[in-house]
């Protein structure tokens, strides 16, 4: 058994190393920035993880059993919806927010910086307590990148929280590769409107194939697909292909007679590419009855999503193991379509990649990546707290 005094000078000495982080810190944030080494990212997460080893210490010392909570401010913004949560290691939910669309890609400047604004003071307003104790901020928003505006969330978040909280911005790719490998590297292949395939390394190093847009590429996408069903239905038409039942269902959908009248329903809308990408889940409908033309569509997809995937997974050092690929997006809604398709690709390359789709809802993604961002390893049970609790919480 140990000496009992021992035991309490190796916990003097703990929490006097951990205050001499702080100090240290102190230090090289007064020093010049131009000799100082540390991202403002990495300070952050130099005073969180100082600061949670001196609150671990002290609980020693005075005999205090109760785990340290950590909290965390999630944010995943996309095209369509944003969604924003306040969470602890446990998975336990202190405030929720769904609202509109936050890509800078696709609205004015200023509303996108009110969009971050309400959001922010919502959950404040929801829980001022906890909001002010959060000791890690991950948003993972699409179209930040394309537009360099991480700085912009990051000096929104900034006037919220403490200046010690740990801030990170990333595209929205990589919280939905962490919705489905709970914060593993590996890559993510995403098709819904529009498709990007992206890798991450245990270093967070990523590349990035595809997603250039729908006017010359997005292979694989809704839009595509949807396009893939235009396309045979009017050469089909013309006796340029094969019957398919893609014919009738289209026409139905439009509300029109006849394959000619299709033209007006495509290119009399104002943003086409919105009422084309919804024609890709009749492909599924009518593959399923073992329509030649759509099983064709859809193998022709699985080669365009492997062919990216397989890109990628050469661009990037990976360990050795299998590399996950996380499948997601609209389009795997009907993953029976895909999943085998693919493997049977990977097993004729012999290359290690196991196909999966998320366990988490992408917000949950955000909180994983908060969490790693400060070095918080996440307990088992993690997952079916939090979508327990994220579905009871409103917002």
């Amino acid at each position: 058994m140990l000496n009992p005094f021992f035991i309490f000078i190796q916990q003097v000495f703990s929490v006097a190393k951990a205050k001499r982080q702080q100090q240290v810190f102190s230090e090289r944030k007064q020093s010049d920035s131009s000799k100082c080494f540390l991202s403002e990212s990495n300070k952050c997460f130099f005073v969180t993880k100082a600061k949670r080893q001196l609150q671990l210490h002290q609980c020693e010392i005075d005999g205090d059993e109760r785990s340290i909570v950590m909290y965390v401010l999630a944010i995943d913004g996309g095209g369509t919806k944003t969604s924003a949560v306040i969470c602890d290691e446990q998975g336990n939910i202190y405030a929720k927010v769904v609202t509109n669309r936050s890509n800078p890609t696709a609205m004015d400047v200023q509303y996108f910086k009110s969009t971050i604004h309400d959001i922010l003071q919502n959950l404040q307003q929801q829980n001022p307590q906890v909001f002010a104790a959060i000791d890690s901020c991950f948003a993972g928003m699409a179209g930040v990148k394309e537009l360099q505006a991480e700085e912009v969330v990051v000096s929104i978040v900034r006037q919220y929280v403490d200046k010690t909280v740990a801030i990170f911005v990333d595209n929205d790719a990589l919280i939905a590769l962490y919705a489905g490998t709970l914060g593993k590297a590996g890559i993510v292949q995403i098709a819904g409107t529009g498709a990007i395939t992206m890798g991450y390394d245990s270093e967070q190093h990523f590349h990035r194939v595809g997603g250039w847009g729908y006017l010359f590429d997005d292979e694989g996408s809704g839009y595509d697909l949807g396009v893939q069903v235009l396309k045979t239905i009017f050469q089909s038409y013309d006796g340029r292909g094969d019957s398919t039942a893609l014919t009738d269902v289209v026409l139905r959908y439009f509300s029109v007679e006849n394959v000619p009248q299709l033209i007006e329903c495509i290119y009399g809308a104002e943003h086409p590419r919105t009422v084309m990408a919804p024609l890709s889940k009749y492909v599924f409908d009518v593959a399923e009855k073992g329509d030649h033309a759509a099983i064709s569509i859809i193998e022709d997809a699985c080669k365009k999503y492997y062919v990216a995937i397989k890109a990628c997974y050469f661009h990037m050092a990976w360990e050795q193991g299998n590399v996950p690929v996380v499948l997601v997006g609209g389009v795997f809604n009907n993953e029976a379509f895909f999943i085998p398709k693919l493997q049977q690709f990977t097993q004729a390359d012999e290359l290690p990649l196991q196909f999966l789709t998320p366990v988490l809802q992408p917000i949950g993604g955000a909180v994983i990546a908060a969490f790693k961002q400060i070095n918080v390893q996440l307990g088992s049970d993690f997952v079916e707290a939090f979508l327990k609790n994220y579905e009871q919480v409103g917002s």
